[in-house]
């Protein structure tokens, strides 16, 4: 008898929230792309804050993304673990 067991790999809620010098920014676009192998990206999901600030992505699997938040990309990499804060400090508008 042969048994084949392969690790449970495990997706994760994401959330977090935008925030700049005068506070939450509502209305902010937020994107969640996975780094593909060969260096590009898929475009996962895509949200806006909400009036609060905040986003939310669910049942994300574990992975390599990048966050994009109204233009600025950030790196990050998503563990197999129930829930990840991702807060992000928005730079000033010019």
């Amino acid at each position: 008898m042969l048994v084949v067991s392969a690790p449970i790999l495990r997706a994760t809620d994401l959330r977090g929230g935008v925030v700049g010098l005068a506070g939450p920014r509502a209305g902010v676009g937020v994107a969640l792309l996975e780094v593909k192998p060969n260096k590009t990206f898929r475009l996962v999901r895509q949200t806006v804050t909400a009036p609060d600030g905040k986003y939310y992505f669910n049942n994300v699997h574990p992975g390599q993304y990048v966050l994009r938040i109204g233009g600025i990309d950030y790196p990050l990499e998503v563990g197999e673990r129930q829930m990840q804060d991702i807060p992000v400090i928005a730079p000033p508008r010019h």
